[in-house]
């Protein structure tokens, strides 16, 4: 759509922006981001993992309160 407006748009330049950072980074930086994401995303899995447990925890000690307060 256009509104006769001659301006480029703010998400226009932001994607330019985008671009020239992208051809900006060397591929030792990428490398080293790709191995921080993958890190990062291991952590979020362990974190995951340990609030599942706890869950599991807790239901359990509620079930076994449920028992002995009968």
């Amino acid at each position: 759509m256009n509104n006769g407006n001659s301006e480029p748009s703010q998400l226009d330049l932001s994607a330019r922006s985008t671009r020239s950072v992208r051809s900006a980074v060397s591929p030792d930086e990428l490398t080293r981001l790709k191995h921080e994401l993958l890190q990062a995303e291991v952590r979020l899995a362990k974190a995951r993992a340990t609030a599942a447990g706890a869950e599991i925890d807790i239901k359990v000690l509620n079930a076994r309160l449920k028992a002995f307060a009968k």
